[in-house]
């Protein structure tokens, strides 16, 4: 990735300031259930006045509307600085693949270079625009769910803490396997691509040979193996969520349970355990945001590498 380095270098003003806006928006949802917890213990239970609950609840309406600004603010930063960045990659990418010698075409392959222009540029654009988006809100999420939990109630910030390692190892290992079986996608997307592009340039001495039908088993046969590659990764990967949902849902049980104990015993109040249920889910959907952004890291590792090894080719050949 050192190699798109200097492709970002000259947005990283805008970046900082997308950076700065994210993470004002992150630190404010993060209040929310803070606020709901205090309009619950705090005012409901003592006889609350009403114009005091509506003000508190105005209140979290306005963190949620000011959130929602911030975060969408910083989005579209996000993916303009993607946009433009990765828009100079393809087109240094392109001019440098016109100017290939035979030779050279020859190493690299024409459905290889295609792939490279195209899918390659599009992980890389990802990738950049992700990690601007996941990569401090989920940090902040999981640091500052983290942190106000234990603030609010220690004893049930452990039942969380001892639930997330297990979720995040599970991801990790789907993630992590789900990348390989990725590799094997665009590899066969590179065997098809060959194969569209060596009949369309030979069609009349295709139909001429009277090879139409054996051309077609011939892609059937490529593409039977794309979809079977493609088959196995988005299987594997399909096990992400639903394992997510039932962690998340085991945690948040176990929250509820220990936690009605606690108020049952007068060690806790009833508006902790809904904002716990609240910072829980938070703190759940980081962990798996950061095991994604590891995932995302070394697919577009892989897609950088395979550009920078077109664009220095000169040097080597």
């Amino acid at each position: 990735m050192k190699f798109i380095y200097q492709y970002i270098k000259p947005f990283i003003g805008i970046m900082i300031v997308g950076l700065l806006i994210k993470t004002i928006g992150t630190l404010i949802e993060l209040a929310l259930p803070y606020i709901l917890s205090y309009i619950l213990d705090d005012l409901v239970p003592n006889d609350g006045r009403l114009s005091m609950i509506i003000l508190w609840g105005g209140i979290m309406i306005l963190c949620a509307l000011l959130a929602l600004l911030c975060n969408v603010k910083a989005n579209r930063m996000a993916s303009k600085v993607a946009r433009d960045c990765t828009r100079k990659i393809r087109h240094d990418l392109f001019y440098q693949t016109i100017t290939l010698s035979g030779k050279q075409l020859d190493y690299f392959t024409i459905p290889s270079l295609e792939a490279r222009i195209t899918t390659d540029t599009y992980n890389v654009q990802n990738f950049i625009g992700r990690i601007q988006r996941l990569g401090v809100r989920a940090p902040l999420l999981l640091m500052g769910g983290l942190v106000v939990t234990l603030i609010m109630d220690a004893y049930l910030s452990l039942v969380m803490i001892a639930i997330l390692p297990i979720i995040f190892i599970v991801v990790l290992f789907i993630s992590l396997k789900g990348v390989k079986l990725y590799a094997s996608v665009q590899d066969s997307v590179d065997g098809m691509v060959r194969v569209v592009r060596e009949d369309t340039q030979g069609i009349r001495v295709i139909k001429a040979l009277s090879k139409v039908e054996k051309e077609q088993q011939r892609y059937d046969k490529v593409n039977k193996k794309l979809i079977n590659a493609e088959k196995k990764a988005s299987l594997a990967m399909g096990f992400v969520n639903p394992i997510m949902s039932l962690l998340m849902n085991l945690g948040i049980t176990f929250v509820v349970l220990i936690g009605a104990y606690r108020v049952m015993n007068r060690q806790t109040e009833p508006g902790k355990i809904v904002a716990f249920t609240q910072y829980f889910t938070m703190i759940s959907t980081a962990t798996l945001s950061i095991t994604r952004i590891f995932m995302m890291y070394t697919k577009s590792s892989a897609s950088a590498s395979r550009i920078a090894e077109v664009m220095k080719i000169l040097l080597k050949i």
